[in-house]
């Protein structure tokens, strides 16, 4: 409840809608492939666009259409214009039946733009039909299939890790609460939780609940106990809605305590809502906007944003990654391309950054490990009701960690 353009021999990669315009030399070449014509590229998607939390899913495609803007405003690829011609609905519970519509309806050469807030049921049909397929890979159904690319490489939510240990030792927080809902992805993020704080020991778990209803209003009793328990860090594996349900609770009580938000970036809410969340820690998977001076790729996508009268949150830079690498795959694939040919381009690159956004994914691996043997994420803290850039130094967006080298051990910077 989670940009770079390379051949594909290459690592690293270049957004610059420039240098995607060197290859349209190959513009006159045959290509006989689901939604790609002499003029075109099409692609659809698919996302919780209606949803229970009023949540701007949709907001995906925009950045999906913002970096299309972009290449084709320079002739797009191979004398072929990048389109969006399908963004589908899922209604939060129609996932699996509206990535089948797609692929057997729409004619998209991709699907580019992917965000659903429950299980990921579609992932096995798109993995069966083998084509590109670019989203937001909140859920572990992401893992395992090579034609499925996300804004991380594999996740494995029940899995213990350094940061959030290594984050309470530095704000000297003693006492951790734990609060999850009771569906799959939320409970495993909570056991992960409960796992990395067993392991480093740098705090205790002092509250634990995997067993909310999701939706539940009412968090008087989870927070009196938090408050009789001494808890001073709140994580959770929640929404939005909920975080601040805990929050304005937390408030009531006059519970003292910070939250740790590991999906919050959200510059509208926070700016209603900031007053609840004074110092506490929001998890970035990408280069936060505040970062400065601000790198060249975020300047890239802010540009866009603003051309398209597009207000940039965190569902518009997924989107925006998304169609990035959608062009990576092109590139390496050359002007013969097929989807076979763009997920293999893909599958050889050992440092995605889609374009200086994210700090390196090696495809080579992570449709196969469960694990990599560094974690790298950028953290912001909540200050009168704006992110800064936290633990990091200036120009450093990202914190890396050994993930076998415990809290004892400085992080590395990105």
């Amino acid at each position: 409840m989670s940009l770079a353009l390379v051949a594909a021999a290459c690592g690293n990669a270049s957004s610059s809608p420039g240098k995607a315009n060197k290859q349209n030399d190959g513009k006159n070449a045959t290509v006989d492939q689901p939604g790609v014509t002499k003029d075109t590229i099409s692609v659809g998607g698919v996302a919780s666009i209606t949803n229970a939390l009023n949540a701007p899913y949709g907001d995906i495609f925009k950045g999906v259409k913002a970096y299309f803007a972009m290449v084709n405003s320079t002739g797009g690829i191979y004398g072929r214009k990048l389109e969006v011609v399908t963004p589908r609905d899922d209604g939060m519970v129609n996932n699996l039946k509206e990535v089948q519509g797609m692929l057997s309806e729409d004619n998209v050469f991709a699907a580019v733009g992917l965000a659903t807030i429950f299980n990921f049921n579609g992932a096995a049909a798109l993995s069966t039909a083998g084509i590109p397929s670019f989203g937001w890979n909140l859920n572990e159904e992401w893992t395992g299939k090579s034609n499925l690319f996300g804004n991380s490489g594999a996740l494995c939510l029940g899995c213990d890790g350094v940061e959030l240990p290594w984050m309470a030792k530095q704000l000297h927080k003693t006492t951790i609460g734990v609060l999850a809902y009771n569906v799959a992805d939320s409970k495993a993020c909570a056991e992960g939780v409960r796992k990395s704080f067993d392991k480093f020991k740098t705090a205790q778990v002092g509250f634990y609940t995997d067993s909310l209803t999701f939706g539940t209003p009412d968090f008087s009793v989870e927070v009196g106990k938090m408050k009789q328990a001494g808890v001073d860090f709140i994580t959770t594996c929640m929404d939005t809605n909920g975080v601040l349900a805990i929050a304005k609770e937390a408030r009531k009580q006059n519970l003292d305590a910070i939250q740790y938000v590991p999906n919050g970036y959200d510059q509208s809410f926070m700016k209603v809502n900031g007053q609840f969340f004074e110092g506490s820690i929001v998890r970035v998977p990408f280069v936060p906007f505040e970062t400065r001076p601000v790198p060249a790729g975020v300047a890239e996508y802010l540009k866009w944003m603003k051309q398209q009268r597009v207000t940039p949150n965190e569902y518009t830079t997924y989107g925006w990654i998304n169609a990035a690498m959608l062009l990576e795959g092109l590139k390496g694939a050359g002007p013969n391309f097929t989807q076979k040919k763009v997920v293999d381009a893909l599958n050889k690159l050992k440092n995605d950054t889609a374009g200086g956004l994210l700090d390196g994914i090696d495809w080579t691996t992570q449709h196969v490990e469960k694990r990599t043997p560094e974690a790298c994420a950028a953290f912001v803290k909540v200050v009168n009701s704006k992110f800064v850039p936290a633990f990091v130094p200036k120009g450093k967006p990202f914190l890396c960690f050994k993930r076998d080298q415990g809290v004892n051990v400085p992080p590395t910077y990105k």
